[in-house]
């Protein structure tokens, strides 16, 4: 009876895994989609694992970045201060030295003294105030046109100096005072004149003599190279009346107003002078040569001067 039961159980599970195999031969797909499903998530759990190894570096590099970044940025806040302080109490936040450049006529040594810089004092502090420092120089010298004070090295300036030029000279007690392009009139007399400026006399007006000044450098050069001097000689009725004093013995009386308009016709009205005389281009143009008479006028006149 035993027997007959186990043969029976045997027979049961027989047919059982037949019925089984058949279902799996039955359904194929099931097999391989739960063979793939498996394979996709090994795969995905290796990419993963993969992928977290790639990032770890990475992420070590950013977070070195950021340590580097804080890093200089307290040392940075450290050592600015410290490096001021530093530079403040050296000797390179002190004048060391000035040079002036530039000059012809007015003696460097003469120039920094009247200057105002001073040696081993705060060097930014009279940087900032270089304007001061260049007015004081055109105010004390008259030649000086121009200056400008610029660093040439860390703790050393340089005064550039732009000088006016001289265009004339004035006569007056036996010396000769230079004369400027902007009028002003140099007190430093000199014995000699120097031939290539012309000679100015009687003028006592700044006026007068920029606008004289102003007239005769319009004229042609070879005209300019033929006047020796200009005299003022205003009469009651004409104040702006000179005298030019030409190199080949002619005298021209004209208005300084249009004295570039009038001497343009000077060398053909020399050329057709016979002798050595006076030209008037005050009102018109009239030349007579010298005489007598006229030497005794013009006598009279500057006696009555």
């Amino acid at each position: 009876m035993h027997y007959l039961k186990e043969r029976g159980n045997e027979e049961k599970n027989s047919k059982t895994s037949e019925t089984n195999q058949e279902t799996n031969l039955e359904n194929p797909k099931t097999v391989e989609e739960d063979t793939s499903t498996k394979t996709s998530f090994e795969e995905a759990e290796k990419k993963e694992r993969v992928s977290f190894a790639d990032r770890l570096p990475k992420l070590k590099s950013y977070r070195n970045k950021k340590l580097h970044k804080r890093l200089i940025t307290i040392v940075t806040i450290f050592a600015v201060p410290l490096l001021l302080t530093l530079y403040y109490v050296s000797p390179l936040n002190s004048l060391a030295k000035v040079e002036v450049a530039g000059n012809q006529n007015v003696a460097s040594k003469e120039i920094f003294a009247s200057s105002g810089l001073q040696l081993n004092q705060n060097l930014w502090r009279q940087y900032f105030d270089r304007d001061q420092f260049t007015r004081r120089l055109i105010h004390n010298f008259p030649r000086i046109k121009n200056a400008k004070i610029s660093f040439s090295s860390l703790n050393q300036f340089k005064i550039n100096v732009t000088e006016h030029q001289e265009v004339s000279l004035l006569a007056k007690d036996g010396k000769y005072f230079p004369i400027l392009e902007n009028g002003q009139i140099v007190q430093e007399p000199q014995e000699k004149a120097d031939k290539e400026k012309v000679i100015l006399e009687d003028f006592k007006e700044q006026d007068h003599i920029m606008a004289t000044i102003k007239n005769y450098y319009k004229l042609p050069k070879e005209i300019q190279s033929g006047v020796s001097q200009i005299n003022y000689t205003p009469t009651e009725d004409n104040d702006e009346l000179i005298t030019i004093f030409m190199n080949d013995g002619n005298r021209v009386i004209l208005n300084v107003s249009n004295m570039d308009q009038q001497m343009e016709y000077y060398p053909q009205v020399a050329e057709e002078m016979d002798e050595k005389g006076i030209i008037d281009m005050e009102v018109g143009i009239f030349a007579r040569p010298y005489d007598e008479k006229n030497e005794e006028d013009d006598k009279e006149q500057e006696a009555s001067e």
